[in-house]
This record gives C-alpha cells, sequence and structure tokens, in this order.
C-alpha cells in the first residue's frame, strides 16, 4: 500500500478533512490522500508555494505525523 499523506492548512491552523471537505483540528478525522493529490492540492493551494508567501498548505506523511505525536507524548510523559 502507497503511504498517505495529510493536509495541514497555515491558514485554517487545522487539517483537511476527507474528500477536501472542511478542517478539523483532531488528525484523527483529517483526511488521507495520496502523494500525488497531496501535492496538488498543496501546490494549487490558495498562494500556492510562490517565494513572496509561505506556502497555505503543507502535505505530511502519515507516518512522519504519527511520529511527531508519540514524540510529544513522551516528552510530555517524561515530566510529569
Amino acid at each position: 500500500m502507497s503511504e498517505k499523506y495529510l493536509i495541514w492548512s497555515n491558514e485554517h491552523r487545522a487539517w483537511w478533512r476527507p474528500d477536501s471537505k472542511g478542517y478539523t483540528v483532531n488528525m484523527g478525522g483529517a483526511g488521507r490522500y495520496s502523494r500525488q493529490e497531496a501535492l496538488r492540492i498543496c501546490a494549487l493551494g490558495r498562494d500556492g508555494w510562490g517565494a513572496r508567501t509561505g506556502p497555505s498548505e503543507i502535505p505530511v506523511a502519515e507516518a512522519d505525523a504519527n511520529e511527531c505525536v508519540n514524540a510529544f507524548n513522551a516528552a510530555m510523559a517524561a515530566i510529569s
């Protein structure tokens, strides 16, 4: 199975939902997209990836997002 991607919206400060239908702050409710679809969406997002502004949408590999959650949880457990 090919790797899945989530899409983070800097504009909305949330993840894209499945089928590009809205946004969610809950990573579990985020849509899973193919790499090609995520790159297409992000490249053509509101402001795109032009040199003058930061990108409005960012593709994130699901495995990387999960690793970040795990690292955060481990860090929080270590200080509590």
